[in-house]
């Protein structure tokens, strides 16, 4: 799991989506009339699913789109992280709107909501709104995540993120294996100068599934001891990594900056 930028919608999506939630929200709560007339507009609104679906993709990590959970399949849902059955008011709430595969929506998470006793902060991260590498901490050579705080150990166990069965772990270190390959064509790409075999190494490191391998190895790698972390990482390539130009090409900051609303 990545930081995610929210990009804004259409002004039509939006100005559409605003009617939906006032009309939800004359319906009655007690009576379950308000959760039923959501589903239905929900259900019946193509047009909007398809305006959010645009926008999401364009969020989404990698070039095939991949979820905004697990990182690692292509995210097919729309997904409510607060879900309607906790609130039928946020159905048509961009801001509670990610993309993600379906077995994070649909067999994992489904309709799980919590929130801290304490705080009331949601006990899921929402990329969008939290930098997950507070949370969560990736063993680049086991592929697996350990959670950092209570709400980075909930998110592991809600979403199975570290459960053999869905191959993530697998994955993990498939990508961390490429991506050496990557960094060697990019460092020797800038010794020739040959610019445009930079940028395409580049590209291959930003568009690639499993986003979160390479974004979890360039925090790590300039972390105090990270020689001693990184062990197992052969020299040059810990060195192309605190590269200062790599980094800046392509290191995630948080927080993300928000962009400007698109037209109609």
């Amino acid at each position: 799991m990545i930081p995610i930028q929210r990009l804004a919608l259409p002004e039509a999506v939006t100005a559409r989506m605003t009617v939906l939630t006032d009309r939800i929200g004359l319906r009655d709560i007690a009576s379950g009339a308000r959760k039923k007339y959501a589903d239905n507009l929900w259900n019946d609104e193509a047009d909007v699913k398809r305006g959010l679906r645009e926008v999401l993709l364009k969020m989404a990590p990698g070039v095939l789109g991949c979820c905004m959970y697990c990182g690692g399949f292509t995210a097919t849902d729309i997904e409510h992280f607060e879900p309607r059955e906790h609130d039928a008011l946020k159905t048509f709430f961009w801001p509670n709107h990610l993309l993600a595969c379906g077995p994070c929506n649909s067999t994992y998470k489904r309709d799980w909501w919590e929130r801290d006793e304490k705080t009331s902060e949601p006990l899921l991260i929402d990329p969008t709104q939290d930098d997950p590498f507070d949370h969560l901490l990736l063993n680049l050579r086991e592929g697996v995540y350990r959670g950092e705080t209570n709400r980075g150990r909930t998110t592991i166990n809600v979403l199975a993120l570290n459960l053999p069965e869905r191959r993530l772990v697998a994955g993990r270190k498939i990508a961390r294996l490429n991506i050496r390959t990557v960094l060697r064509d990019w460092g020797r790409a800038r010794q020739q100068d040959d610019s445009e075999a930079e940028r395409d190494a580049l590209d291959v490191l930003k568009g690639q599934p499993f986003a979160d391998v390479w974004q979890a190895m360039l925090r790590q790698a300039v972390l105090p001891g990270a020689a001693l972390i990184m062990n197992d990482e052969p020299p040059e390539i810990l060195a192309l990594m605190r590269d200062e130009e790599l980094r800046a090409a392509t290191l995630i900051q948080f927080p993300l900056q928000p962009t400007p609303a698109e037209g109609a």
